[in-house]
């Protein structure tokens, strides 16, 4: 996609798939909604310091049955790149107990990219399978989980042969609950299974590959 597309498949895909927190962790409840907004990225070693790349993006979440969200993002920070990033996302609650203290969410989303800068379209499905425990009394939750980004396409920039058809990643994070908000923070790692070295990107890789990415997030519920 433009100058982005010379510096690497993994520069690209890590540092767009990985432009927003969770998007749904519990699903909501039917009727209720809610607006988010997220800042942060992967973490890269600038000026001999690791800093997360500040990243932004937007989503809204709609609770459409008990069990069931619907939420749609967008990313900000590539619109200043001329790169539209949009996502949208189901939120499928697949078990909980019944007190409802621990839970497992199927996050399938897919993410469009459209380069106004040399008409490119990209899309990217996603697979994510999330766990959460809940405690307190508003309450807040602990969660972790597995999900991948897929490349769909067979080649790769200049018309080499695709070799990488996942982006993995692990996650764990915590969102503190209050009556109409919500905070959130989180650590991703970020295609691990991939050799970071060498890249034009610094990024902090542990043991060489992958990253890891730093988020934060507030989210406000609005109910029927």
């Amino acid at each position: 996609m433009g100058i982005i597309k010379s510096i690497g498949w993994l520069v690209l895909v890590v540092l767009f798939a990985s432009c927003n927190a969770t998007r749904i962790i519990k699903p909501l409840e039917k009727g209720e909604k809610a607006v988010s907004a997220g800042f942060g990225g992967p973490s890269i070693n600038f000026a001999g310091a690791p800093i997360p790349v500040p990243l932004t993006s937007i989503s809204y979440a709609h609770g459409i049955d008990t069990g069931l969200t619907l939420a749609a993002g967008l990313n900000t920070t590539s619109l200043a790149f001329g790169v539209v990033q949009a996502d949208i996302s189901l939120g499928i609650n697949v078990y909980q107990t019944k007190a409802k203290k621990f839970g497992l969410t199927a996050t399938p989303a897919m993410h469009f990219m459209y380069d106004f800068n040399e008409g490119n379209y990209r899309n990217y499905p996603q697979l994510e399978a999330i766990t959460w425990w809940q405690y307190g009394e508003k309450p807040n939750l602990f969660y972790g989980g597995v999900g991948t980004w897929v490349e769909l396409n067979k080649t790769k920039a200049h018309g080499q042969v695709q070799t990488n058809e996942l982006l993995p990643w692990v996650t764990i994070g915590h969102q503190f609950n209050r009556a109409k908000w919500s905070y959130l923070t989180e650590l991703k790692y970020l295609g691990f299974q991939h050799e970071t070295f060498p890249l034009v990107v610094d990024y902090v890789s542990p043991g060489g590959r992958g990253t890891i990415g730093v988020y934060i997030g507030i989210s406000r519920r609005f109910t029927k």
